[in-house]
């Protein structure tokens, strides 16, 4: 008999670690979603429509990109906080994902308990650019037309405690400037009212500004990084323009909800990494001259944490004003 309990008991935890592990084996079976919780036409939806179609053919299904801007990224992000831990719903993830919990403190999930590390996918440095009628056309002269005529200058961001906000802080208090930060639902509406001329400057990946600097609508007074960009030589890095040690980069990267199988998330890091060796896509992402490294999820998570530590202080007062 107690052979016979053994058995049974043996059988059904063999069982229940076989239906658990079935998901794994079978995944992915449907299409995948991709939550972007930034407008159509920012750096988030660039990165991901540039290496989604080859990661739906390392899947062997259709991937779908979600524009959910607004809220802060609250939005888009707090669907997948609550969407089922199956693989099927992923979200893509900048600084402000670090930032939030110190600059919102009720948002309605936890950082970064409510979410699964999947990878980093990118890093690059930012240009700053201004309107072209602007009365400045580096970083001294900025700092020169401050002195002559003060006043508090304008700059566009991608919503507070974003990549180009926090790029805005450390300038703001490295160099004194008198910054009013205009939060808008991403990159590209944020760009859109610099070239207009409604807005004085903004922090931006290359691959937004390249239109507009095309057309003259806009001039880069700077790039944010410690080298100068491949596709800027021309332009000095803000820490070359007498900023010592000037330094503000855009990271991405993927999560999952909470409790997604680790198969599973293997399974995507690995897709992940096919799909941005892909010379195709490194073609697409050269205009950002971003470093693609696809990291580990444990990688991935101890940057998360060391973010949040990281900007806590500077953000806590949120020294630069915010437009309403």
């Amino acid at each position: 008999m107690k052979n016979l309990i053994r058995a049974v008991v043996f059988g059904t935890a063999l069982a229940a670690t076989s239906a658990f592990a079935a998901p794994a084996d079978s995944y992915p079976n449907k299409p995948i979603r991709i939550i972007v919780p930034f407008a159509a036409g920012g750096g988030g939806d660039f990165i991901v429509r540039a290496w989604s179609d080859k990661f739906a053919a390392e899947v062997g299904q259709p991937v779908i990109v979600d524009n959910r801007g607004g809220g802060n990224t609250v939005i888009g992000t707090e669907a997948v906080s609550t969407a089922a831990p199956d693989g099927y719903t992923l979200l893509i993830v900048s600084p402000s994902f670090a930032t939030n919990p110190t600059l919102l403190p009720k948002l309605p999930y936890k950082t970064p308990d409510d979410f699964t590390p999947v990878g980093l996918v990118i890093t690059y440095a930012m240009g700053l650019a201004a309107r072209s009628s602007l009365d400045a056309n580096n970083i001294q002269e900025l700092l020169s037309l401050a002195k002559k005529t003060p006043t508090r200058f304008t700059i566009a961001t991608s919503g507070k405690g974003s990549a180009s906000h926090l790029a805005a802080e450390l300038l703001r208090d490295a160099t004194g400037l008198n910054l009013l930060n205009v939060p808008y639902r991403g990159a590209g509406p944020a760009l859109l009212d610099v070239a207009s001329g409604h807005v004085d400057m903004s922090f931006t990946g290359l691959s937004q500004i390249k239109a507009q600097l095309d057309t003259k609508r806009v001039k880069l007074l700077g790039t944010s990084g410690k080298q100068r960009l491949k596709s800027a030589p021309d332009t000095p890095t803000i820490a070359e323009q007498g900023i010592k040690n000037f330094e503000a980069l855009v990271w991405w990267g993927i999560l999952a909800p909470a409790g997604t199988p680790p198969d599973i998330v293997q399974k995507i890091n690995h897709a992940l990494k096919e799909s941005l060796a892909d010379p195709e896509v490194t073609q697409r992402l050269a205009v950002i001259d971003g470093e693609v490294q696809v990291s580990t999820p444990e990688a991935f998570g101890e940057l998360i944490k060391s973010e949040i530590v990281r900007w806590r202080g500077l953000l806590a007062d949120d020294a630069t004003t915010t437009s309403q």
